[in-house]
């Protein structure tokens, strides 16, 4: 009994492990309207970084795949930036707190100058902020973006941890687990376990399977608010990753019927931390048979999520909420 409790609690735990997802915190690069943009205090700018030797004109907010040629970009939405002495630093990031670096735990570093792997001087640009590094090795970083404006005695800082060679966990958790069942079921087979003890010990397995298998498509209905309308959707994205742009397909139906002709409007955000998402999404096209491709759905850190859709259709309006966990 001692010996199947011990490979019972491991499968668990290996389960929980494998559903662990990389947490993100709100750093200096958020995301508005499917567009990056960069906070410098109260100062903004469209943020922009390319890889063209390896991904042509792909544009990414913060995380790179590849340790090669990297474009920076800033496009100033604000004519005090446009005026002000900007610089840029790219350091490596030696402060222990990943995505949750700021610009006090950047300060307190000894040296900054010994882990800076590019800096670019104070310059006065009118319209926009491009620098160019070829980054030698992959790792996390942190970049800094510093402004002081002209007349006014505070300093600005945008802070950013990003990590180059970034790739995710992809479908190695499933590989793994499916190679754990067949090592479970050898077990099992060769008669090692009496049949009682390999029950429990396939059932922990089973569900840890099913779980990462099927972990963020929903086929789940959803009942508006006065039970107008029920709505399902399907994401692009399987699982759903933190920090990745993805789409939703919303299937629509009341009394059984498709909705069509519907008018949607999209919002959300995690009540317990009392923040919105980080993205504005919008219906982009309806598809039919009351499906709606829902574009701009991104998450930006582990937690329960809510996302509240609002439908407008012959004459009636209710509120759907789907409740979701990372």
């Amino acid at each position: 009994m001692i010996r199947t409790s011990i490979v019972f609690l491991f499968l668990a735990l290996l389960c929980v492990l494998l559903l662990q997802r990389p947490a993100s915190a709100h750093g200096g690069v958020v995301e508005e309207e499917d567009l990056c943009v960069i906070k410098v205090n109260y100062l903004r700018g469209h943020f922009k970084i390319y890889q063209p030797e390896t991904d042509g004109h792909k544009e990414y907010c913060e995380d790179l795949p590849n340790a090669t040629e990297t474009v920076f970009v800033m496009e100033y939405l604000h004519d005090s930036l446009g005026k002000a002495e900007v610089d840029f630093r790219i350091i490596k990031d030696v402060t222990g707190k990943g995505r949750f670096a700021r610009w006090e735990d950047v300060a307190e570093i000894d040296d900054i100058d010994s882990v800076t792997v590019f800096y670019r001087e104070p310059v006065v640009d009118p319209d926009l902020l491009t620098v160019i590094h070829d980054f030698s090795e992959e790792g996390d970083y942190i970049g800094v973006v510093t402004a002081n404006v002209d007349g006014e005695d505070k300093i600005y800082r945008a802070v950013f941890p990003f990590e180059v060679g970034f790739t995710g966990y992809g479908y190695w958790p499933f590989f793994i687990v499916v190679l754990l069942i067949i090592q479970v079921q050898y077990f099992v087979m060769s008669g090692r376990f009496r049949r009682w003890k390999a029950r429990r010990v396939g059932a922990a397995a089973t569900l840890c399977l099913l779980v990462l298998a099927v972990p963020d498509a929903h086929a789940d209905d959803w009942v508006s608010t006065r039970g107008v309308y029920t709505v399902s959707y399907e994401s692009s994205l399987r699982p759903i990753e933190i920090n990745q742009m993805h789409a939703w397909t919303l299937h629509i139906s009341s009394d059984g019927k498709p909705v069509l002709n519907a008018k949607l409007s999209v919002d959300g955000g995690m009540p317990l931390h009392n923040h919105g998402l980080p993205t504005r999404p919008r219906i982009t096209e309806e598809l039919g048979e009351g499906n709606y491709r829902l574009d701009g759905m991104r998450f930006h850190m582990q937690g329960d999520w809510e996302i509240s859709i609002e439908i407008a259709a012959n004459g009636s309006t209710d509120t759907v909420v789907i409740k979701l966990s990372l």
